[in-house]
């Protein structure tokens, strides 16, 4: 080597900084396969494997928490609403609560079981889903500063004209749909025949009450005066009060918690987890309280709770995530018809009376269940996950979690601007509704929201022209030409 050779400095090992998320992820995906590898071996039963995959979604909660702002990051609510409505029923196995987590009881006469195979891929998806998602979200979080509300001011006595024009519409149109459920069968109504219950209220009322939500959410997200913006939640969810009452709860719930969201990206406070707590019973009891109204409990059981019960039921997404697991080859023809159909569920309704096979995995996976409740309006959702399975197996599963993660960090990334708020907070229910949902129904809620935001930017227009138009005083005689002229 030549005296001119430059001389190559060693790396300091002392001085390389591993980030802490590469420890946890390392530690997941460590735990992740020595169960895979036990339970091939025949050392883990599939009741095990529940109690393991529960744990992990516990301490991914826990750690979003901690890590992730403390409710501020979107990946916090996605995974309490994975454990939610795929993991409910496994965590009651674990307190002993319920017997057999992983048989498919879902509009089954007699519930069965998949298999042991199946059940450990189902389990093994659904871990390697919430790792996924919580690994890009940690390895990229950031920490924001509260939204600037100064630009959007402006648009407030507009967006409190809006909702207040609006508002009367959005009333006429729950109520009349709350007859219709009322008058046509209850809550399976709704699905038996959605066009029906459509054309219970006029056009024009229905036309009007579209842009009910987006003033209220725009007004939430603009807004800084605490009284103000209770009083018009107060307003708008005593109108949410009347779909509760025909059975609809899973948007309202939420909606919000996505405001919740909103709460905490605005405030620089500090989050109290025991506020927070009692918060989430309340809306649990609620929601038991609205499925004992939909199934014509009697008065007396109107508010009964059982959080076995509660938690098993909306638990019942994983035999969604089961069944595409155990019978994807039946499935997998159709995964591109239902990502196309999935990006016209906002525009175009579907009930069981346009149902053709391949149009829906949820309408699918109902009909495979059982066709003749299906046929009486029943069903189960969907499942992000078991449509991820039916795409691409368990490596589809790992790459459509990783771009979740990814779209959540963008939803994160950008809610430090009040208009990207807004859009954010609009399409953000339809996000967390994903364990229970389709894959891309949030891109269609997207597209939606972004057509109203244009129509109502339209109208700014035109209030900021109306309003901008001034008398023009009228002049003085002292003033006036034919004075100063002596006439």
């Amino acid at each position: 080597m030549s005296a001119g050779a430059p001389a190559w400095r060693p790396l300091d090992y002392d001085r390389l900084r591993i980030p802490t998320a590469a420890f946890e992820v390392l530690a997941y995906l460590t735990v992740i396969a020595a169960a895979s590898l036990a339970f091939l071996a025949g050392w883990l039963t599939v009741n095990a494997a529940v109690v393991l995959t529960v744990a992990l979604l516990t301490t991914l909660i826990v750690l979003s928490w901690i890590h992730l702002g403390q409710g501020r990051h979107p990946c916090f609510l996605f995974l309490c609403t994975l454990m939610f409505f795929q993991g409910g029923r496994l965590l009651m196995f674990t307190v002993g609560a319920e017997p057999d987590p992983m048989r498919i009881r879902a509009m089954a006469v007699d519930p069965y079981s998949i298999g042991r195979a199946h059940e450990a891929i189902v389990l093994l998806c659904l871990a390697l889903s919430a790792v996924c998602i919580y690994a890009v979200c940690r390895w990229n979080y950031v920490p924001l500063r509260p939204p600037d509300p100064a630009p959007v001011r402006r648009y407030l006595p507009y967006l409190y004209l809006l909702f207040a024009l609006t508002m009367p519409a959005q009333i006429i149109k729950n109520s009349l749909y709350y007859q219709y459920v009322l008058n046509h069968g209850g809550y399976l109504s709704i699905y038996q025949n959605y066009a029906g219950l459509a054309a219970s209220a006029p056009l024009i009322v229905r036309a009007i009450a579209l842009f009910t939500l987006p003033a209220y959410v725009a007004i939430f997200v603009f807004e800084r005066r605490r009284p103000l913006v209770w009083l018009v939640t107060v307003l708008y969810f005593s109108t949410a009060f009347i779909i509760l009452l025909w059975g609809s709860r899973l948007f309202v719930f939420a909606l919000i918690l996505t405001l919740w969201y909103v709460a905490r990206i605005k405030s620089a406070r500090r989050s109290r987890v025991m506020l927070l707590i009692p918060v989430l019973l309340v809306l649990a009891l609620v929601a038991q309280s609205v499925q004992n109204l939909r199934e014509d409990s009697s008065s007396s059981e109107m508010f009964a709770f059982d959080i076995a019960k509660f938690l098993a039921l909306e638990g019942m997404s994983i035999d969604v995530t089961e069944i595409a697991v155990k019978y994807r080859e039946r499935f997998s023809p159709y995964a591109g018809s239902y990502l196309l159909n999935e990006l016209q569920e906002s525009f175009i309704a579907n009930d069981i009376w346009n149902y053709t096979r391949g149009k829906s995995l949820d309408y699918d996976v109902s009909v495979t269940l059982n066709p003749v409740l299906f046929g009486l309006g029943s069903g189960v959702g969907s499942s992000y996950i078991g449509e991820a399975y039916v795409i691409g197996g368990v490596g589809g599963v790992l790459l459509i979690s990783l771009l979740v993660g990814g779209g959540l960090q963008v939803l994160h990334r950008n809610s430090a601007k009040p208009v990207s708020l807004l859009i954010i907070a609009l399409t953000m229910p339809i996000v967390l509704y994903m364990p229970r949902g389709d894959l891309l129904g949030w891109l269609s809620a997207l597209a939606r929201s972004l057509a109203l935001l244009l129509l109502i930017g339209i109208g700014w227009q035109v209030y900021s022209f109306v309003t901008s138009i001034k008398p023009v005083p009228s002049s003085s005689k002292a003033g006036s030409p034919a004075s100063s002229a002596g006439i």
